[in-house]
């Protein structure tokens, strides 16, 4: 059960409890302790002998003293500018509805845009959100007329609010933007920190969690009363919850742990009950995670005793979830089924599905836990299927696949293969897609490009979501299964699974868990030149009954497993690419009608585009001889020429490659090229050989941002990349024979015999080469 981005209503910055489990939690509930959001509390025992006016009070009393203050000053004058902070006075103490009778009153006053935003946030505390957006984009207008900028700014981030709410977070960071500015222009640091805190949210809603960090320390600046203070730090334990959901970061909980506790202390003494609810709540999931389930109890009792009705639901998700992690499943289960009938939240109903799941797996129930799992996973493509072209947050939750994972441990101990065959492809997809839409982290981001990345994210999705390469076909893949042999390895539940498939032979088997299986792989990949590494992991791995063969062995690789060099594995003395072929593929493939190419017609080569690799220039101009081209160099290699050579079935580029938390790029001699770059426009030569650095590598465990995916999901039939960091010197030894033993016509083969032959020899560059395709030949 995850932690997900929904606001608690009113100025006072509180969250509740979002999605999976507390969507609900504090709709409705009376907030006590709403902060006007250009009030900034201090003290009571700093307050003057001599009392203050309503403008200082505002400022600086709790809310019931500054609506005395105010209500006496306003009975004096008359000012609707001091009627404006009465209400704001009235807001803060909970009284909503003598606030908006006095608000309705001064609409008729030169405090309109100000009583606009009253009545505008008191129907946001009431869900009536669209009623509220009318209310506060009037007050937006009018105070942008006026000009009022702190006015102008608070109508902001209440709007922000809303499209958060909604997931619309290209909108909310496109009004905090404004609001920011408006802030300055008031020049109210206290409405500044709140809009960065408001800023924070939209970025983390949207998986930009590093961004959404700089947010909250800009925060923490500007707004300094113990109840900003608890927003703080609630939203920072959020965050850490979040990142936590995402592997292979699962070490956070305890540090969320941290922060919700300082928030609770510091929320109590500002007396803001709400706030203390959300956080005991919180309090309870974090330390249930983490195995602390008697003091999880001990907060949900508190939050119990602070409200004992309107989070009744979430309460009991959270009661199922300890229940769980303490092993006593009869509760949870009794738990689980009182509350999914009650869930209109998918991501609540891929918690409660999974943990029943895997509940009936621990109990050996497994047809009941492929039941719960399928609503699981029945869930998580309803939230693919229906989402909004801008609602991102599903593209970055990790955790949906937990879904696929069970079922497929469920479908093996069922012994129904060729369905688990069929799930762990639809969930190498799911995998793969959501990895590449995973927004990257800026080192300082600003809400404008933010804003233009998420958008370009959007249009990204809308493309390549479509492509052969992520929709899938299982009827076809089951027939391709019939034509090949294949191994592949998924990690499900922590166990590592080996699915072979021997002309349609499917074959399932659990080879331990992945801690033990650590030692060997992080042995191998730090040297997979290494005889004894390569033996002692080829000898967990390897099928002995599809070591041999002329044929290729097709190979997918899950995220923990994906950037191992596959066909540098040894079986007895010898690599397995000296036995068979190997071409690595993304998902299970899918058999097309293809000809062999005999011709080079058409071939594009890009080479050493800042005329400091000089083999890569030799390699180059040796390649483009051979195809019968003139290769593009230095400052001819530009990104204009790239994509100018769209239509070319052939792309060759030895250049200098990029790889940070974006994915993969080409650098270029004009701009580098990034890897959704190449996907979204559809840049997919039939072979792409990419002889430069770590071109099939990415930060992302599943490699889905690397180049070489790129390409494939463009179109690419074949892409011939790098697993890691390669020599100038040996890629140009590898190339150049590549294309003189006609690698044109047959990349796979003839990248087997010349692995093979270089096996025995210095090159060292040898084993991080491999072919990537998705696509199988039938007969033409």
């Amino acid at each position: 059960m995850g932690m997900g981005q929904v606001l608690q209503r009113g100025d006072s910055g509180v969250a509740h409890p979002p999605g999976r489990w507390g969507r609900r939690v504090y709709q409705g509930i009376t907030l006590l302790a709403v902060v006007a959001g250009a009030i900034t509390a201090v003290n009571w025992f700093s307050r003057s002998a001599r009392e203050p006016d309503c403008v200082t009070a505002s400022r600086t009393e709790s809310s019931d003293r500054a609506v005395q203050i105010c209500q006496r000053e306003y009975q004096r004058t008359k000012l609707p500018a001091t009627g404006a902070l009465l209400a704001q006075a009235l807001m803060r103490g909970g009284d909503r509805k003598t606030a908006g009778t006095l608000a309705n009153v001064l609409l008729m006053t030169d405090a309109q845009a100000d009583a606009f935003q009253i009545l505008g946030r008191i129907d946001l505390d009431a869900n009536r959100n669209e009623d509220a957006t009318v209310k506060l984009e009037k007050a937006r207008s009018l105070h942008r007329a006026g000009p009022d900028y702190v006015g102008l700014a608070e109508d902001g981030y209440y709007l922000a609010y809303l499209q958060i709410e909604q997931h619309q977070y290209i909108e909310a960071i496109k009004i905090l933007d404004e609001s920011l500015a408006a802030a300055r222009l008031g020049n109210s640091a206290h409405t500044e920190g709140r809009c960065h805190l408001y800023m924070a949210r939209a970025l983390i809603g949207a998986g930009y969690f590093e961004g959404g960090q700089q947010a909250l320390d800009r925060a923490a600046l500007q707004l300094e009363s113990e109840q900003d203070q608890a927003s703080l730090w609630f939203e920072r334990g959020k965050l850490e919850q979040e990142i936590d959901r995402i592997p292979p970061h699962r070490t956070h909980q305890a540090i969320a742990v941290a922060a919700f506790e300082r928030s609770l202390a510091l929320a109590k003494r500002a007396g803001d009950v709400a706030h203390v609810i959300a956080n005991h709540l919180h309090l309870a999931y974090s330390l249930a995670e983490l195995g602390q389930t008697t003091k999880a109890e001990q907060h949900l009792e508190a939050a119990n005793n602070l409200d004992s009705k309107r989070t009744e639901d979430d309460r009991v998700q959270l009661a199922a979830r300890i229940a769980y992690r303490s092993s006593d499943f009869g509760r949870a289960i009794s738990l689980n089924d009182q509350i999914y009938p009650k869930l209109t939240d998918e991501d609540d109903q891929i918690d409660v599905s999974v943990m029943q799941a895997r509940i009936a797996l621990a109990t050996n129930q497994v047809e009941l836990a492929v039941h719960w799992a399928t609503k699981g996973v029945e869930s998580a493509q309803k939230i693919r299927a229906g989402q909004k072209s801008n609602e991102l947050q599903p593209w970055v939750l990790a955790s949906r696949r937990e879904p696929f994972e069970v079922l497929f441990v469920g479908l093996v101990r069922a012994g129904w293969i060729a369905d688990a065959f069929a799930v762990f492809d639809q969930w190498q997809s799911r995998s793969l897609l959501d990895a590449m839409a995973r927004p990257s982290s800026d080192s300082a981001p600003e809400p404008s490009s933010t804003a233009r990345k998420l958008q370009g994210t959007e249009r990204w999705l809308s493309t390549v979501s479509n492509t052969p390469l992520m929709k899938g076909d299982k009827a076809a893949a089951m027939q391709t299964l019939a034509m090949i042999d294949l191994v592949a390895f998924a990690v499900a539940e922590g166990e590592v699974w080996r699915l072979t498939d021997h002309h349609g032979h499917l074959h399932i088997e659990d080879l331990g868990t992945m801690d033990t299986l650590r030692g060997e792989v992080d042995a191998f990949m730090t040297s997979p030149t290494d005889p004894a590494a390569a033996r002692a992991l080829g000898a967990r791995l390897l099928p002995d009954d599809l070591v041999h063969g002329s044929d290729p062995l097709y190979v997918v690789l899950d995220a923990p497993l994906a950037g191992i060099p596959f066909a540098a594995l040894r079986w007895n003395e010898q690599p397995l690419i000296a036995m068979r072929p190997v071409l690595r593929a993304p998902r299970l493939p899918v058999s097309g009608t293809c000809k062999l190419r005999t011709e080079t017609n058409g071939a594009l080569v890009l080479g050493d585009a800042f005329d400091d690799l000089p083999d890569a220039r030799r390699e180059s101009l040796r390649v483009a001889a051979l195809l019968g081209t003139s290769p593009l160099l230095g400052d001819a290699a530009t990104s204009a020429a790239l994509f100018a050579g769209k239509s070319d079935p052939l792309l060759h580029i030895a250049v200098h490659t990029g790889l940070d938390a974006g994915g993969g790029t080409l650098r270029l001699y004009d701009r580098s090229v990034s890897a959704p770059e190449i996907s979204a426009n559809k840049l997919g030569p039939s072979l792409v050989v990419l002889a430069a650095c770590s071109t099939a590598s990415s930060q992302d465990p599943e490699l889905a941002r690397s180049l070489s995916t790129a390409f494939l999901a463009a179109g690419s039939d074949r892409v011939v990349a790098t697993l890691r960091p390669i020599s100038d010197v040996g890629a140009r030894e590898l190339t150049t024979r590549f294309y003189a033993d006609h690698g044109v016509v047959d990349p796979v083969s003839t990248l087997a015999k010349i692995q093979a032959t270089l096996a025995d020899s210095d090159n060292k560059d040898w084993p991080n080469f491999a072919v990537f395709g998705s696509k199988v030949c039938g007969p033409s």
